[in-house]
């Protein structure tokens, strides 16, 4: 996936860039796998977030994803999908 990079406001109001590093379906819901864009060296804490609405729509958000179990499922395809792409 190419450097595509998105904007988020914190509950600050405090703009983050991110990069998307993964999009994809599981379970009935679209997930995004983003990086906070930060500088060489300093964390590169992998963020699971999920689509509410629809993708193609103007009503569609990013938002945190609540249930701590399917935030694990989907942290676990995340990293079965980046493993696959590795070989």
């Amino acid at each position: 996936m190419e450097n595509n990079i998105i904007i988020l406001e914190d509950e600050n109001g405090v703009e983050i860039e991110f990069e998307t590093i993964d999009v994809y379906e599981f379970e009935g819901h679209t997930f995004f796998a983003l990086v906070e864009c930060l500088p060489e060296g300093e964390s590169d804490e992998v963020l699971i977030m999920m689509v509410e609405g629809d993708l193609n729509s103007d009503d569609a958000e990013l938002v945190m994803v609540e249930d701590e179990a399917l935030l694990q499922r989907a942290f676990d395809e995340f990293v079965k999908r980046d493993e696959e792409l590795s070989e």
